[in-house]
């Protein structure tokens, strides 16, 4: 009997998803390979998902149709099709798929990375244009920034110096690195060591997000699923995230313990942030404070670690590609400071006109 009621739910399940999948079909969408009932296109997308795609776009385009289970997916596989979306479509293409693992949580409704074009969105990305991207406030945490870089360089040197057959592990000293930009021009300080002991738990807690957010949930590409949970992702996700909201909290609070002390300032990012939070206090509150800072370390950590990874095995396999620098001129006097000045362009090039003199 339960043998009957399991064939007969998943039976259910397929005919369901079929067409629930078959629903799009008809609509108006680019070319692309049909796929399988139910499946969709999932067996033809490899372990290496850029390489999958590239191939299907030599044979349906630049801008192309994926069915991943349930979901349909718009693939654009050209520069200028990157650039029609994001630049001419931005505020369309604005917002996206929250994953079910993070679904629940408070996070997504107060992260620019998921919010739909509105208010909320447009006052956080304000925000950030003027406390974090503008180059006054770089140039202005420049000093915190080559510090962190100078700890990375001093480890380098003394594992060269003490344990020349260990070698250095790029990933794990770039993360580490990474980490410490991040929180120096957040919070003015470090919050990760060389010697790869967490001791403040940041590596840890976002690492685990990453790890979660790599993972191929299935209940993202079977919505029927989502109810069960069939990988338990939504406990983890819920543990790591409320573990860097916790850390990023202690430092919220602490910073606001020194405000009301008269303490002086910093003049980081959370100062900035604190400080317009409490002159716009209903439209932007801690938790918006709390959700950037999460933001800012899962974005600036990661994904810097893997393209410095990739960047360097590049330039170890192609060396000629590697910038020189000017004979005699050392690393250390490069200047990474932005200036600012006004470059006048002539409209009309002047030109020599032969003219005829009166004798």
């Amino acid at each position: 009997m339960e043998l009957s009621l399991s064939y007969f739910g998943l039976s259910i399940f397929l005919v369901v998803g079929y067409f629930y999948s078959s629903f799009f079909q008809g609509k108006k969408l680019p070319p692309g390979p049909r796929g399988l009932p139910i499946l969709g296109n999932l067996l033809e997308i490899g372990p290496n998902l850029h390489q999958s795609l590239a191939k299907l776009a030599e044979k349906y385009g630049p801008l192309m149709t994926i069915h991943q289970g349930s979901v349909t997916t718009i693939v654009a596989s050209s520069a200028d099709m990157a650039r029609l979306i994001l630049q001419k479509h931005d505020a369309e293409m604005s917002g996206r798929i929250i994953p079910d693992a993070i679904n629940k949580l408070e996070h997504p409704s107060h992260a620019v990375a998921w919010l739909h074009t509105g208010e909320e969105w447009r006052l956080i990305r304000r925000v950030l244009t003027t406390f974090l991207t503008n180059f006054s406030k770089l140039d202005s945490l420049c000093e915190l920034r080559h510090g962190v870089m100078q700890q990375m360089v001093q480890h380098v040197k003394n594992i060269s110096n003490t344990e020349v057959e260990k070698g250095v592990e790029i990933g794990k000293l770039v993360f580490t690195t990474a980490l410490n930009q991040m929180s120096n021009t957040c919070f003015s300080t470090n919050v990760d060591e060389y010697n790869y002991q967490d001791s403040k738990g940041f590596k840890n807690a976002v690492a685990a997000i990453m790890e979660i957010a790599m993972k191929f949930n299935v209940a993202d590409y079977f919505p029927l699923l989502k109810v069960f949970d069939p990988q338990r992702l939504r406990p983890m996700a819920n543990a790591a995230y409320g573990c860097l909201e916790g850390l990023c909290d202690e430092y919220i609070y602490q910073r606001l313990h020194h405000k009301e002390k008269k303490l002086p300032r910093h003049g980081d990012l959370l100062d900035s942030l604190i400080d317009f939070s409490q002159e716009n206090e209903s439209d932007f509150t801690l938790k918006h404070i709390q959700v950037l800072l999460v933001e800012l370390f899962l974005a600036g950590t990661e994904t810097s670690t893997n393209t410095t990874e990739w960047a360097m095995t590049e330039l170890i396999l192609h060396p000629d590609k590697m910038m020189k620098l000017p004979h005699g001129m050392k690393p250390q006097e490069l200047d990474t400071k932005q200036s600012f000045g006004l470059t006048l362009v002539r409209a009309v090039p002047l030109v020599a006109v032969p003219i005829t003199l009166n004798p």
